[in-house]
């Protein structure tokens, strides 16, 4: 099966590596609470999980983070989606760590690539380890590469992102047409799966809709401008690409795994959109799916798009 052009296991476990640097413990800035980090960053409370965030170095953070959504046919201990999650809001903190500009900016993940390293199956319910790198940064663009670790260190997962750096007062005004005056729910929607609705199978691919996108579909992504979390709409695609697998396989067994995937997110799906999604087939092996999926609003707008390779051979 043809790999997907994506990080490599040998540039995560460089990034792993880090997390043992001993010099790193004598440049440690210390850590920051959530009430520093929401002054920087664009996410809150309950989309952004992160405990124990710590400055390692000026452009690298760690943290803690404990899986919150069901695995459903995915192999422990976490979701590809929910794993591109954390890692993108501790990329994201990396990177305004040593933006010049010390006031909340939006950064908005609109390209990547994530790859799955180990196949094991890891302990679900302990706390995983993520860290993260900012590698570039100017005024419009920064670039960071995150990995997740477990309990006993070793590397499980990681992802390269890209994010649109926008100034607050800049996304208010490019996004006042989807101001909305409400408060991040107190309980998380991501502790559960999106519901696919309409779901249609066929030999070579299958369609569903995730219907009206709600404010409590957003929560804390973002305060005051609810949007569905690219993440989570990878989610969503990806729940979809397993029902496709398990329609043509002909197997509702456990422990797919996701080995790379590559996304591109150039829009929003706003709160009040309804989304369609679609899943196309374009290469089988005996062990391996290669899909292509995407998510468009129903006023034609695309805002995923996801090419993933899942291997079927660790059931």
């Amino acid at each position: 099966m043809e790999a997907l052009a994506t990080i490599t296991p040998e540039s995560l476990a460089l990034t792993h590596s880090k997390i043992l640097d001993p010099s790193l413990s004598q440049t440690n800035r210390g850590p920051r609470s959530r009430e520093e980090l929401f002054q920087l960053i664009d996410v809150h409370t309950p989309y952004y999980a992160l405990q124990d965030v710590h400055v390692l170095k000026d452009n690298i953070v760690a943290a803690k983070v404990i899986a919150e959504s069901p695995l459903g046919f995915e192999q422990s201990p976490i979701t590809m989606a929910e794993a591109c999650r954390h890692l993108a809001i501790l990329g994201s903190v990396a990177c305004a760590t040593i933006n010049p500009n010390q006031s909340k900016h939006y950064y908005l993940a609109h390209k990547g690539t994530y790859k799955r390293v180990s196949n094991e199956k890891f302990a679900i319910g302990k706390p995983l380890t993520v860290l993260a790198e900012c590698v570039s940064f100017d005024k419009r663009l920064a670039k960071a590469k995150a990995c997740l670790i477990d309990a006993e260190n070793k590397l499980i997962c990681g992802i390269d992102v890209s994010f649109h750096v926008i100034p607050q007062a800049m996304f208010n005004r490019l996004f006042a047409h989807a101001y909305r005056d409400y408060l991040p729910a107190l309980t998380s929607p991501y502790s559960r799966k999106n519901t696919l609705y309409d779901l249609k199978l066929y030999d070579t691919g299958a369609t569903a809709s995730l219907g009206e996108i709600k404010e409590q579909d957003c929560s804390g992504h973002f305060p005051n401008h609810p949007a569905l979390p690219v993440a989570v709409l990878m989610g969503a695609l990806h729940d979809l690409c397993i029902a496709f697998v398990q329609h043509a396989t002909r197997s509702m067994q456990n422990g797919l795994i996701a080995d790379g995937c590559t996304l591109l997110a150039d829009n929003l799906a706003l709160a009040g959109d309804i989304v369609s999604l679609e899943v196309r087939l374009e290469a089988r092996s005996s062990a391996y799916f290669k899909l292509r999926a995407l998510a468009k609003t129903d006023a034609g707008k695309t805002v995923g798009d996801i090419t993933t390779i899942i291997n079927t051979s660790y059931r």
